[in-house]
């Protein structure tokens, strides 16, 4: 609603007497549903008691309004949807504004029982459904920090939240956890952290499923926080100890180990890490990184060669530049003495070769300044795109078996082209074949493109702009 439409509501809203405005709110009820729910919405925590499952069911209704014939909230409506519920969120935050805490735990208590409902009523490619539920728990969350919140509402909180996840509701989405980290923080008793222990306890792996494993390992992390809570520093550092296969309890120790200077826990750690891990690549390389930085302190450096040589063959992750291609590269070159560099470089060669990593064989001979070898690979693959990547060093130094080989993959590429968007760039390449000093080259490809039958207008077009 504009600005103009408000000013002119509330000009009629001073004007009607006390009577229009029952007489109108009456009908609007009799007819109108969602009006008489949201009317009767008022006196909530005043006139009636506050009751969940009156806002689960204007939920549910919504998402029958929203819904199909065939029953689903099309994609072009989630965003309607997501706003009409939202109308219903704003009800727990004006709530917490005022302090009606029981009508804020109704409402989103409400919500959160029927979160499946949303996420399964429809398309949510636009993330509109999912929107929701992440709005429920926000405000759940911001109702437990709550510092005025009265000792009865945290505890109906803290059941509700510890039994929902007992209950596995919302199991299979990051919003079950949502209800243990609810129960965390209120919490506030040996009793009640106890009893929270004993639930995440009660999560385990099974076998070599992944979920139940990955589940079993964020029970633990989220046991450790109650435990920080609870328990002393000495009990942490055991309780992590004793699931070191935990990868975020094995970070957390090697850092702290790293801290410590204690190179030697480092690599324990780091060495039983790989051998533990085998089957999950990031890992291992996560683990290869401490070791590799624990042997540059301790200046072990065959072993920081032969990590650095792991990472220089592709053993990082993308964008991380302390460990690639280039960085690792320089190591290799600052960690192997002068007069045999040559001899490792080779073995390098080598390696590139039979593993045809043809972006480090290529970088190596660049680097070493090795430009027949480089000129031997273009010419076993004299692609356009191949030649363009070449070293300028290479262009100059054989010009002119470049300027052919170049010139021949351009004919290719014209006899495949087809449509103008093609001929188009066919043009572009002409023009570096003109700079790498192919212009004779280029006036004969133009010549015979031109004189192609059938004739080709959009061809001769392109041409013509050379």
């Amino acid at each position: 609603m504009t600005k103009q439409d408000i000013d002119t509501v509330d000009l009629l809203l001073s004007k009607l007497d006390k009577k229009q405005l029952a007489d109108f709110i009456r009908k609007e009820c009799s007819v109108n549903v969602r009006f008489q729910d949201r009317f009767l919405a008022l006196g909530t925590g005043t006139l009636f008691k506050p009751d969940p499952a009156k806002f689960a069911s204007r939920v549910e209704d919504l998402i029958e309004d929203y819904s199909g014939r065939h029953g689903y909230i099309e994609y072009r409506d989630t965003f309607d949807f997501n706003r009409a519920v939202t109308r219903i969120l704003d009800e727990a935050e004006e709530a917490m504004r005022i302090g009606q805490w029981e009508v804020a735990t109704a409402v989103l208590t409400g919500i959160a029982s029927v979160a499946e409902e949303i996420l399964n009523s429809g398309d949510d490619s636009a993330g509109e459904l999912g929107a929701i539920v992440d709005d429920c728990f926000e405000k759940w969350h911001e109702l437990c920090s709550e510092t005025n919140l009265p000792i009865s509402t945290k505890s109906e909180i803290f059941e509700l939240a510890l039994s929902r996840f007992n209950d596995k509701e919302l199991k299979g989405w990051d919003w079950w956890w949502d209800w243990i980290k609810m129960a965390i923080d209120l919490a506030d008793t040996p009793e009640k952290q106890h009893r929270v222990i004993m639930a995440l306890d009660a999560i385990k792996p099974n076998g070599d499923d992944w979920s139940a494993k990955h589940n079993a390992e964020t029970a633990q992390k989220y046991k450790l926080e109650i435990m920080s809570r609870c328990g002393s520093p000495e009990d942490q550092v055991k309780f992590m100890y004793d699931n070191v296969a935990n990868p975020d309890f094995r970070q957390r120790l090697i850092q702290m180990a790293w801290d410590k200077a204690d190179y030697d826990e480092v690599l324990r750690l780091a060495r039983d890490g790989v051998n533990h891990d085998t089957k999950y690549i990031g890992l291992v390389s996560d683990w290869h990184k401490w070791e590799y930085k624990a042997y540059h302190e301790i200046g072990d450096k065959d072993n920081e060669l032969q990590l650095a040589r792991h990472f220089f063959f592709g053993g990082s992750r993308w964008g991380e530049k302390e460990y690639s291609m280039e960085a690792m590269y320089s190591v290799l070159k600052s960690l192997v003495p002068h007069d045999e560099w040559g001899k490792y470089a080779k073995t390098l060669i080598s390696e590139a070769q039979g593993k045809k990593d043809i972006v480090r064989l290529l970088y190596i001979y660049t680097q070493e300044k090795m430009w027949q070898e480089y000129m031997g690979y273009i010419r076993k693959n004299p692609s356009i795109y191949n030649i363009d990547d070449t070293p300028k060093e290479v262009k100059k130094l054989f010009k002119d078996e470049i300027i052919k080989l170049y010139a021949s993959a351009v004919r290719h590429f014209f006899q495949c082209a087809s449509n103008r968007d093609s001929y188009r760039t066919g043009v572009e390449f002409l023009r570096k074949l003109i700079r790498y000093g192919g212009t004779e080259d280029a006036a004969q490809i133009v010549t015979e493109q031109k004189s192609r039958t059938p004739r080709r207008p959009a061809l001769i077009d392109e041409l013509s702009k050379l």
